[in-house]
């Protein structure tokens, strides 16, 4: 997958992956970039685990199938570590993105691909604290933008307004989940 990036995001229903997906997808497009992103689910029911596949790239993509050797892996419930290998086909020296406030070295014991930058961020804490819920897809979407490059900061911003007032949120509701991504964007800790 020359000149494509990868993302797979391991999550729950209801976490929002899907839509995080979708809005980055998005913002990827508006930048002048080709993107695809959507999700499989396992039973059809909210909390269910489910993988959602996000490609971004210069170039037209022409493959559309789950991603099996992604260049990073975004975990949004960290208790998919128990019993989910999320680093399955991970690339050599791939990002491993997860939703957590534990220390990376906590994080490394439950991977079993060793090599991996790990990346940790409180997004369940940062939607608590801002939104009032934990919907933590907005707080890891700024972190996913920082540590992808072919991402851009700003149409990131201007896509989560356009999603969630297209979805009908509240003004308040919409702000909120905005001032999520960009602390998500600041907060992203890693150590490699």
């Amino acid at each position: 997958m020359e000149n494509i990036y990868q993302i797979r995001i391991h999550s729950r229903g209801g976490q929002g992956a899907k839509t995080a997906a979708q809005i980055i997808a998005e913002a990827s497009i508006e930048e002048g970039k080709f993107a695809q992103a959507f999700s499989e689910y396992g039973p059809e029911r909210s909390g269910a685990p489910m993988k959602t596949f996000l490609r971004i790239s210069k170039k037209e993509i022409r493959i559309h199938s789950q991603i099996e050797n992604p260049n990073m892996v975004v975990v949004l419930d960290p208790s998919l570590l128990l019993n989910v290998d999320v680093t399955e086909g991970l690339v050599d020296n791939g990002i491993v993105l997860v939703n957590t406030c534990d220390f990376v070295e906590e994080i490394k014991k439950k991977l079993k691909k060793k090599d991996s930058k790990i990346y940790t961020i409180d997004a369940k804490g940062i939607a608590m604290r801002i939104i009032g819920r934990n919907l933590p897809n907005t707080a890891i979407m700024g972190a996913i933008i920082k540590l992808v490059p072919l991402i851009p900061y700003e149409h990131g911003i201007e896509e989560t307004e356009e999603m969630f007032e297209h979805k009908h949120l509240n003004d308040d509701l919409v702000r909120k989940n905005v001032e999520a991504l960009k602390e998500g964007y600041e907060t992203i800790s890693n150590v490699k």
